[in-house]
């Protein structure tokens, strides 16, 4: 996964710490962080920050945890993209660029900016994220999108808001919170997330709009994609810590590759240079949880099958004794 600024996980260390009373330091400790010396100028793998958040949300009980966490994305801590939407003639192109620098933003996945004939839809896919964090970290994307849009408007005196916008969730309790925030109706249990705004409200001219100083912004943001495409040193470790957050469903090679912002080929041919192919990866995963599940003498055959994203215990059967040599079962009496 390509580098991002390491200030949305600054945010979200200041917000877990000085209002959810959690002690972020040994968490990040373990990943080669310390606390009181994290520089805001620095970046952080987007892989590296996803095991951190990974660790550290689910210790919140507060299903407005995500809500919290993109509210606190401040329109300076874009950098040069916030002065390049600033600059942009209209709000569709403001959005155009958006999407062609979503990289230098705090996403955890993939934006499109689909035209209509009435409205526009702001699409956001996310990637694959595991269960116990992927409703917050949708929530934080969405909120924190919105939130840079309306810092942007507020400079220019202007009120662009979605007729309609989409959340991939069932309908929480505390919707109320969203629906104001967005104000309009929210669809839940949708494919993806999407904001739907109207044509006539994208064509507005912007007030700030400068074609030199938006040259010079662009600039500046193709230097920071440059310099942030994604590191392909030790490809293979960071894809086995990746998979390893998930249970149950699993993503496929072409979804990690799209997580780690690398064309498929590119992320398979490196991968095979180290010696590791994909399936080879995704079989040291489940084999390395299949002998933990195996040592808790609570779980049963199926339970484990269920929880390494098999179908049948027999597939998984078949599959512990390809990687060991021996059956699940007789891994356990002799564990």
């Amino acid at each position: 996964m390509s580098a991002r600024s390491i200030l949305a996980l600054i945010y979200t260390i200041e917000l877990l710490e000085t209002e959810k009373g959690i002690d972020c330091g040994p968490v990040l400790a373990r990943h080669g962080l310390d606390k009181d010396k994290l520089d805001p100028s620095s970046e952080i793998g987007r892989d590296r920050e996803l095991l951190i958040l990974t660790e550290l949300l689910p210790q919140v009980d507060d299903p407005m945890l995500g809500f919290e966490m993109g509210s606190r994305f401040g329109f300076a801590g874009y950098g040069q993209l916030a002065m390049l939407l600033m600059t942009s003639e209209t709000a569709f192109q403001g959005f155009q660029f958006g999407v062609q620098y979503q990289a230098l933003t705090y996403l955890y996945g993939e934006i499109a900016l689909i035209p209509g004939e009435h409205t526009t839809a702001l699409e956001l896919y996310p990637i694959p994220l595991p269960p116990e964090v992927s409703r917050t970290l949708i929530d934080r994307d969405m909120v924190g999108t919105f939130k840079l849009v309306n810092d942007i408007q507020t400079q220019l005196n202007l009120n662009l808001k979605p007729v309609e916008v989409w959340m991939p969730y069932p309908r929480p309790r505390c919707a109320d919170r969203f629906e104001a925030y967005f104000g309009c109706p929210i669809r839940y249990d949708q494919p993806h997330c999407k904001a739907v705004i109207r044509n006539e409200d994208m064509a507005i001219r912007l007030p700030g709009y400068n074609r030199m100083a938006q040259d010079m912004y662009r600039e500046q943001c193709d230097a920071m994609l440059a310099r942030r495409e994604a590191p392909t040193d030790d490809l293979a470790a960071r894809v086995g810590a990746y998979l390893n957050l998930f249970a149950r469903r699993f993503p496929t090679a072409e979804q990690v590759a799209q997580a780690f912002s690398i064309p498929e080929r590119s992320f398979r041919r490196q991968l095979s240079k180290e010696g590791h192919p994909y399936q080879g990866i995704m079989d040291k995963v489940r084999e390395d949880k299949a002998k933990r599940y195996l040592a808790d003498s609570d779980r049963s055959i199926a339970d484990i099958a269920e929880l390494l994203g098999y179908s049948e215990s027999a597939a998984f059967v078949r599959a512990f004794e390809r990687w060991t040599g021996v059956t699940p079962a007789k891994h356990r009496k002799g564990s």
